[in-house]
């Protein structure tokens, strides 16, 4: 089952930006800290874990192109263990989730995304985490814990996506009046996108056929 829709735009254009900035990002946190601290092997010490870091990341794109579950799973596993401080390890573990989600292995996909709302410290990380961790809670019938998770979260620009979910929540719970309020108001949302008010306008059409 793929429980992931609405947010994976906001990864693809994450994932965008780092590989256009990435690089440049860490050279200039090295370059910085090298010319006030004096630390000489710093630099060289941290651009051959960002390169290594890399070229794993690549592989395991690859290997995601190709559908190499097994390639997959070991490639971010070497990742999140050796560079599980890094961006990369964030990608990989949503990607592990996703893999472990789709073959039904909820618990699995469950701890790769607590981990990323324990451990990062960027909103949209966590944000992304925490959507794909209720869809999981979800389709392992884990009502209850779903909706704490979008209940009483600063949702920031995900606004929309959080009023869907406890919208498809409280329907899977047969509350229709707060479903469709939650629909509402996700679609009260002047960001959203054409295709978004389509789909949230035909849940709340199919609310008046249940």
């Amino acid at each position: 089952m793929d429980v992931y829709k609405t947010e994976e735009e906001q990864v693809e254009a994450i994932k965008k930006w780092w590989n256009e900035n990435g690089k440049s990002i860490i050279v200039g946190i090295v370059v910085g800290i090298t010319a006030i601290f004096g630390w000489r092997g710093y630099e060289a010490r941290t651009a051959t874990e960002a390169k290594a870091a890399s070229i794993l990341y690549e592989q395991l794109i690859l290997a995601s192109r190709k559908g190499d579950k097994e390639n997959m799973r070991e490639i971010s596993d070497d990742i999140i263990r050796d560079f599980g401080s890094s961006t990369y390890a964030i990608f990989s573990k949503l990607m592990l989730a996703k893999l472990e989600s789709e073959s039904s292995n909820f618990e699995s996909a469950e701890e790769h995304l607590k981990s990323i709302l324990n451990d990062s410290t960027r909103d949209e990380f966590k944000h992304i985490a925490r959507l794909r961790l209720v869809r999981v809670l979800m389709a392992n019938n884990k009502l209850e814990d779903a909706i704490k998770l979008v209940t009483s979260v600063n949702t920031g620009q995900f606004f929309t996506h959080y009023e869907e979910l406890r919208g498809d929540i409280l329907v899977k719970q047969g509350n229709k009046k707060e479903a469709a309020q939650a629909y509402q108001n996700a679609l009260s949302n002047t960001l959203n996108s054409e295709e978004s008010e389509s789909m949230l306008q035909m849940k709340l059409d199919d609310l008046g056929r249940i």
